[in-house]
């Protein structure tokens, strides 16, 4: 059966990147939230804002960078895949739907993406990492 995976979301980041050294490799992971709106009219005609919650990872030199230069607020262009995130906690089974982080591009403040010089700009400042494999159970948190 023929599948593809690829998620891109625009956004701004709900919280200050978290990165941390995963306790088996020590490699490098930062975790980011991100706030999607989807603009649509409400029951009674107003527009309205409707935000959409994703946590995205981002692993190794990306993660780093991402420690380096994002804050809450900042507006990101996310480019990655779906990942199932599955732990158990005090017996009980947990799973939730994330972003492995393959591309972050850091879009400039106040600007709107795709609006010509805008773009152009964003386009120039955006950071790339190849994927990097990482076992998700070597998180310590």
């Amino acid at each position: 059966m023929a599948s593809f995976n690829k998620v891109i979301l625009m956004g701004n980041l709900t919280r200050d990147p978290d990165v941390r050294a995963t306790g088996a490799t020590g490699m490098k992971v930062a975790r980011l939230g991100i706030a999607v709106n989807e603009r649509r009219r409400d029951r009674n005609g107003q527009v309205q804002d409707f935000p959409v919650f994703v946590d995205v990872d981002a692993w190794d030199k990306l993660a780093e960078l991402c420690g380096q230069f994002l804050s809450k607020g900042r507006s990101i262009l996310v480019e990655g895949r779906l990942q199932m995130d599955s732990w158990e906690k005090d017996g009980v089974k947990h799973q939730k739907l994330k972003v492995r982080a393959s591309t972050i591009k850091f879009l400039p403040q106040g600007e709107r993406f795709g609006n010509g010089p805008a773009q152009r700009q964003q386009e120039q400042s955006h950071i790339a990492q190849p994927p990097v494999e990482g076992d998700s159970e070597d998180i310590p948190f």
